[in-house]
């Protein structure tokens, strides 16, 4: 789980980016398991409060009973991986479709799908089925089991209309039946004879002997104490017998409930969006995860203090170039502008640092490296790395810049929607005003007269000899999250978002528009490769190659990172690409052969770091546990 094809790639720092969905202690309490967006997971040592593994891809990872071991299923395949070493034993699992859930001893079941018609409750552990549920239908999502092992709680998330089943684990037969909703989650009580219903931003705690509600909170996303004295909530403080409708002034505060009396005993008071939470295995601490963020804060249970956060980096490579002989590669994070040696797999240099943040890079061909801050343009020798000036000051933060083909004009986007056109030697030669937005991207057309521009919303053409817009050549019904140019200059393709978070892919040609069309994740990053096949990042933490930039099958994934993808740029001959994350690191790739080749890592200090795959680390600065092998 934890290494490539070539074995030799390092554990890196994680990000704070993404959204957290999963948080589980392991049964002993020595380790906390996270999930975030993008299909990451990470382990935490918690006597270090250090991360002890992180990996994309998978399934859903849980705890196993073996000490420091983590279960997970992909490919046909149960994986055990000792999160300590990083050695995995594999064997066949015919299961295709399920959840997974404590057991008994902390043991994971699995509640599988073996056909439409049928549902088998399966020991991970043994392979032995447990039992077979009996009519229970299409729509199972999710299930829990009773701390002993009695009775199954099963519902589906996806359904408001489903309800929530209670099974006997005995002999499959369904006991009873609640009222479902939209439920995000269900727990059994002590005794097995009370279970509490989360959904609809309420939770409802019911007698499973006459089905009625007995007490209701404020909140949907709860977890249960190990012994089941206390039951933490997210969403607010009202305690609620007479069933009035809830506040709608939720809260982020989460509140500890005794489950004997339904009275609050602790609040903790998160200021972030709390969407999952977990009590550690002793009842002493309980952990949140966020909407917005994939930091962890573990709480005293007791006082409701903060006693620490599990926490990444927030150092987000936003812009890539290679050099025009692709010997060189520009990486920029923050106001930090790094130059790397290819073929040697080192840093070269690293630029002073610039006044605010830079947004962007450009190596003029055969000249210096252009970089933009938020003040101007200035300029680097681009073996020397000796300053070679600057372009006069705007008035506005430069956000993107690009070079003609023959490198005779850089044409300048700003934060005041206004394009600059600078000769090579700095002098202002034409001002293209009417894009009306922050302009964050520009490129040239391959013929040199075009430059194509986007902002939050548009997509536009304009003609720089004559500083006429030419026009539109796309408006999407949201926001545009990445664009790339094709090699030939025969369309371009768009990545954007609508209010809702659903990502849209739309191709555009010369003849015409191709058909939008969904893509699964957010997408954080286009770039065509020379031969004209189109890579396409996302919050997946996965590349897709599209070799037929037109059709929806992709060719090829690079796949593994364990950053969200914020950037990415093929080398002039194709050969090579370059991938971008949110956690200040680099992954470089072969792309034909889909190798990774090294990793780029920008330190805390200022220094850097490259980890060729298999090979030693080569250290321009001092590490602070930010990669590991």
């Amino acid at each position: 789980m934890f290494t490539d094809s070539d074995g030799g790639r390092p554990q890196v720092r994680p990000s704070t980016g993404g959204d957290t969905f999963v948080i589980q202690f392991s049964p002993d309490g020595r380790y906390l398991l996270s999930s975030h967006a993008g299909g990451r997971h990470r382990v935490w040592d918690l006597a270090t409060r250090a991360p002890l593994a992180e990996w994309a891809g998978g399934d859903e990872p849980v705890f196993d009973v073996e000490p420091g071991t983590v279960v997970d299923f992909a490919g046909g395949l149960v994986h055990r991986t000792d999160v300590r070493t990083g050695r995995t034993r594999s064997q066949p699992w015919p299961y295709e479709f399920g959840c997974r859930m404590s057991g008994l001893d902390g043991r994971p079941e699995f509640l599988v799908t073996a056909s439409k018609a049928e549902k088998v409750l399966v020991d991970v552990g043994t392979g032995a089925v447990r039992c077979t549920l009996s009519g229970a239908g299409e729509r199972i999502g999710r299930g829990v089991l009773s701390s002993d092992g009695v009775w199954l709680a099963t519902y589906s998330f996806s359904d408001r209309e489903e309800p929530v089943r209670i099974w006997s684990t005995a002999d499959g037969v369904e006991r009873l039946t609640l009222p479902g909703g939209d439920v995000s989650e269900v727990v059994f009580l002590p005794g097995g004879g009370r279970c509490a219903v989360a959904g609809d931003d309420t939770t409802r705690v019911f007698d499973l002997g006459t089905g009625k509600v007995v007490a209701r909170l404020d909140g949907a996303t709860i977890a249960l104490s190990g012994d089941g004295t206390r039951l933490a909530v997210t969403g607010g403080d009202d305690l609620d017998f007479g069933f009035d409708e809830a506040d709608e002034d939720e809260g982020s505060d989460v509140v500890i409930y005794s489950t004997a009396t339904w009275k609050p005993v602790v609040t903790l008071e998160e200021t972030g969006s709390v969407g999952v939470l977990a009590f550690s295995p002793d009842g002493t601490h309980v952990a949140t995860g966020h909407d917005d963020d994939s930091i962890i804060r573990v709480w005293d249970s007791v006082t409701g203090r903060l006693a620490y956060e599990l926490s990444g980096v927030t150092r987000e490579v936003h812009a890539l170039a290679f050099s025009a002989d692709g010997r060189r590669l520009s990486t920029v994070t923050d106001n930090e502008v790094r130059v790397w040696e290819i073929g040697a797999a080192r840093p070269a240099y690293r630029l002073p640092a610039h006044r605010g943040e830079v947004h962007a890079v450009a190596y003029r061909p055969g000249g210096p490296l252009a970089v933009a801050d938020d003040e101007t343009v200035r300029f680097w020798d681009a073996a020397t790395a000796a300053p070679a000036g600057a372009l006069a000051v705007t008035g506005s933060p430069v956000l993107a810049l690009a070079y003609s083909p023959d490198g005779a004009m850089l044409a300048t986007a700003g934060a005041d929607g206004v394009i600059h056109l600078w000769a090579a030697d700095g002098t202002s030669v034409g001002v293209l005003s009417g894009q009306g937005r922050p302009a964050w991207y520009a490129a040239f057309h391959p013929g040199g007269r075009h430059l194509v521009v986007a902002d939050d919303e548009t997509v536009c053409l304009w003609d720089v000899t004559t500083g006429a817009l030419v026009l539109p050549l796309a408006e999407v019904a949201g926001r545009v999250d990445a664009v790339a140019i094709a090699p030939d200059g025969h369309g371009f393709a768009i990545g954007s978002s609508d209010e809702y978070g659903s990502a849209t892919l739309s191709l555009y040609r010369s003849a015409g528009t191709e058909p939008a069309r969904p893509y699964t994740h957010t997408i954080g990053a286009l770039a065509y490769s020379p031969g004209g096949a189109l890579a396409v990042g996302s919050d997946e933490s996965a590349v897709r190659v599209h070799a037929d930039a037109g059709s929806a099958d992709w060719d090829a994934a690079f796949e593994g990172h364990t950053g969200l993808i914020r950037s990415l740029a093929y080398s002039p001959d194709g050969r090579l690409l370059a991938v971008g994350c949110d956690n200040g690191t680099v992954h470089l790739w072969d792309a034909a052969s889909r190798q990774r080749l090294a990793m780029l890592i920008a330190l805390d200090d200022g220094g850097s770091a490259t980890v060729p795959a298999g090979g030693e680390p080569v250290v321009d600065g001092s590490p602070n546990d930010e990669f590991w092998r």
